[in-house]
């Protein structure tokens, strides 16, 4: 009964938009979201593991290339990639022009060369899903796969963007990027939860059901295709509604946890909760 009432408070209030890197965000951590929404300016420090996020996902977003690259005879699939980091190392400070003004290019260099110890696992596990027979429909799929438009639902006041768009039998199905470890099977929650995000999202703009989503772990080009449940979208509508609060103004407790040692707003965390931060 109390999700009832909460959905139908959610759907029919006084909507407030809502993105879904904010939701992103917010999972990761619901303050980093509040101090983002309120135009706090983050501490600035661009590591070798930023720049290494960057060249990760640069290198996921060329995924139909590489995949039609590994399964060729000749596999071409590691001078593939070394071509396309060195490309994307080249391209880096022009595509995040604002992000990385004046970052020093040995920065860069040390990103780059600890990626190229990735090349292996990542040819490796490329390779093994290409000649994988049960995945011959969805390889095929992939190697299709394509560049979104920007989603927007009037129902969820939600907006946002995949990574990839993948086309499954007439159904799109959204592909999102991931460039951190990931677990021995299946998804984390948090991406299970992007998915199921954009999958509402795709499903009321193409007035069908979108039942599947794909997470790439591009540090070892670790493919991973899951289904979403009525769970994760019941998450999702608790979810948003969270955030709606914290966009309106309300503090969320502060969590500690290994995120907290180089977040940008570490020095504009350290504030007293009021009471009304208790519902996160």
């Amino acid at each position: 009964m109390f999700y009832i009432n909460y959905k139908n408070m959610f759907l029919k209030g006084n909507k407030i938009g809502v993105n879904v890197s904010e939701l992103v965000t917010y999972l990761l951590c619901p303050r980093k979201l509040y101090y983002t929404c309120r135009g706090h300016e983050p501490y600035s420090d661009i590591s070798i593991a930023y720049i290494e996020h960057l060249l990760l996902k640069e290198l996921g977003m060329n995924l139909p290339e590489l995949l039609q690259n590994c399964s060729s005879k000749d596999d071409a699939t590691i001078p593939y990639l070394e071509a396309t980091l060195s490309q994307a190392s080249e391209e880096l400070p022009l595509i995040y022009s604002s992000e990385l003004e004046g970052v020093d290019p040995t920065i860069i260099s040390e990103a780059v060369a600890q990626i190229s110890s990735y090349i292996s696992a990542m040819r490796n596990n490329l390779r093994s899903f290409s000649l994988d027979k049960n995945n011959t429909s969805l390889l095929s799929q992939l190697k299709e796969a394509d560049l979104p438009s920007v989603y927007h639902s009037e129902k969820l006041s939600l907006s946002g963007i995949p990574h990839l768009v993948l086309n499954q039998d007439g159904v799109k199905m959204p592909i999102i990027i991931k460039t951190g470890k990931y677990p021995e099977i299946g998804v984390w929650s948090n991406d299970r939860l992007h998915l199921a995000a954009l999958s509402m999202l795709m499903g009321e703009t193409h007035s069908n059901h979108v039942s599947s989503g794909i997470v790439f772990y591009a540090i070892h080009a670790e493919i991973r295709l899951i289904s979403i449940r009525s769970n994760d979208r019941r998450q999702v509508l608790k979810i948003l509604g969270r955030i709606k609060k914290v966009k309106e103004g309300s503090l969320p407790d502060k969590k500690t946890g290994p995120l907290c040692h180089n977040c940008a707003y570490s020095t504009s965390c350290n504030v007293k909760t009021s009471l009304a931060s208790k519902f996160f």
